[in-house]
């Protein structure tokens, strides 16, 4: 009898280890840009159990290090590699990017004839694949937080990243605009006292929410709308400008990271270095600029809004001309989105009028009437002359997509000009300018106004460019893709870099 009890308790044992086993154990290589929440929810692990399984007892993990995985969740090994569950909210576009790879290739290995797919399908990954997991996008990269197939629900991660200090900072400014307690900002750059000065670089951490959209990534908090539902749709601010302005140089800050990240591993030449330049996203706050109508591919009603494509060019713009060592400023800052991709056009940007001045003693009160609009534009120039300090190999650039009936389709760039007078080196500057956006059968223009971004600015040359004229159908479509806003953003960086040959 004692004998049939050791048996039962040996066999109960043996299912209860079974039942509680992971169903893979293996090994994952540390990449570079790696955290621990990327891995974690890479397999479906908490962060808590993966530090457990390796022996962590911090967040910090560097390249090359060897992980002990528990894989039982999302993508599990097949004999052909890894399978993929799909999960609500999934798209065969957001797969083959989490994955590195083409749509093509993803449809290929599974026998899709179409992009249908279903919560529950399995899914077939080259296991190469799996195992790099990293997003091609540059927007991917920036936060080195995990983007959930969820539309809903954010995800978050803390990213660590290098400040330089600024004339009037302080330990407490700083630590409260990236959350920190002040003595933990002190312990991570070994400070015993409280002196800091211009131009010294901080570590500092932040902590941020992703959410993932179509027509996203956002951070911290999305549109209430998917898209843009009509002309005269907008959504109010849910949060104070100064809490804003905040956010916004946090989603900068870790922007600024990465592209310091890329250039220390790019040796190429910075044709760039020593020049100074500003952008001016047009519109944003109040302000939402032009916004027209458009039609998707069912031939059904899409809104375009003016400020937030141009926000995207100004971002793609301003990424180009760091990697090409210039120093660059914004004049206008998101708190809720870096670069953006709208997969498929249809997915426009929605109209928030959450965008500030790149000014914290502006934002400090706390008004509507301190965003962004025609009543406070000169705060631009003053951003942009704040930055510049004196002349030299200086450039202001404001970006805008012109909505005139009486203009052909095509950029227009435009220099300062007042009853006669002209800034001849604003002028030159459009020339060059208005050779590097001709297209053949998209013709550049090229005109002299008394606007007032360009009045009282202390650059050596600035200019305001009206990218595409929105009036026209197919210039609004073109606005909508965001392959198409790459390349406008290329011909604008190849018309500053001919300018700065001249000087």
């Amino acid at each position: 009898m004692f004998r049939y009890i050791r048996l039962f308790l040996f066999a109960w044992l043996f299912l209860s280890c079974a039942a509680h086993a992971p169903a893979l154990t293996e090994t994952y290589v540390v990449q570079r840009g790696d955290s621990l929440w990327e891995i974690a929810d890479r397999y479906s692990m908490s962060v808590t159990e993966l530090k457990r399984s390796n022996g962590l007892r911090s967040h910090h993990i560097y390249p090359g290090q060897r992980l002990l995985i528990r894989s039982q969740g999302r993508s599990t090994r097949s004999s052909s590699g890894v399978e993929y569950v799909v999960r609500r909210g999934d798209s065969l576009s957001k797969i083959a990017d989490r994955y590195s790879m083409s749509v093509t290739e993803l449809k290929r290995i599974n026998g899709l004839k179409s992009n249908n797919i279903y919560p529950g399908q399995r899914l077939h990954i080259r296991s190469s694949a799996a195992q790099l997991s990293r997003s091609r996008s540059y927007t991917e990269q920036s936060s080195r937080t995990t983007v959930q197939p969820s539309r809903s629900r954010p995800s978050s991660g803390y990213v660590e990243m290098d400040y330089v200090v600024r004339r009037g900072d302080t330990l407490s400014k700083i630590a409260a605009q990236y959350s920190m307690g002040l003595t933990e900002l002190k312990r991570s750059n070994g400070i015993r006292a409280d002196r800091i000065y211009v131009g010294q670089r901080l570590k500092v951490r932040t902590r941020l929410q992703k959410i993932a959209m179509d027509n996203g990534p956002y951070y911290f908090y999305r549109p209430k709308a998917a898209v843009q539902r009509s002309r005269g749709y907008r959504e109010v601010p849910p949060k104070k400008p100064i809490e804003d302005y905040r956010s916004a140089r946090n989603l900068m800050g870790v922007f600024n990271a990465n592209i310091n990240s890329d250039m220390r591993r790019d040796s190429r030449s910075q044709p760039l270095k020593g020049w100074r330049i500003v952008l001016d996203p047009g519109h944003g706050g109040r302000d939402p600029g032009a916004i027209v109508s458009n039609l998707d591919g069912n031939n059904r009603s899409v809104y375009v809004v003016e400020d937030e494509f141009v926000y995207d060019i100004a971002l793609r713009l301003y990424q180009k001309l760091r990697l090409a060592g210039a120093e660059v400023e914004m004049t206008v800052i998101s708190p809720n989105h870096l670069i953006r991709e709208n997969n498929p056009p249809a997915r426009t940007f929605v109209h928030e009028q959450n965008e500030v001045y790149n000014d914290v003693s502006v934002n400090r009160r706390n008004s509507f009437s301190v965003r962004p609009g025609l009543h406070n534009i000169v705060q631009r120039v003053k951003i942009a002359n704040r930055f510049f300090a004196r002349r030299g190999k200086t450039l202001f650039i404001s970006l805008h997509a012109d909505n005139t009936p009486s203009r052909p389709k095509g950029p227009l760039v435009i220099y300062w000009s007042r009853r006669g007078k002209i800034d001849s080196r604003s002028r030159s500057f459009a020339r060059i300018m208005e050779r590097a956006l001709d297209l053949p059968d998209v013709p550049a223009q090229i005109s002299g106004r008394n606007l007032a971004v360009l009045r009282g600015n202390l650059a050596q040359a600035e200019i305001l460019v009206e990218i595409r004229n929105v009036h026209d159908k197919g210039e609004a479509w073109a606005l909508r893709s965001h392959k198409r806003r790459d390349s406008d953003a290329n011909r604008i960086f190849r018309g500053i870099l001919n300018y700065a040959k001249r000087y």
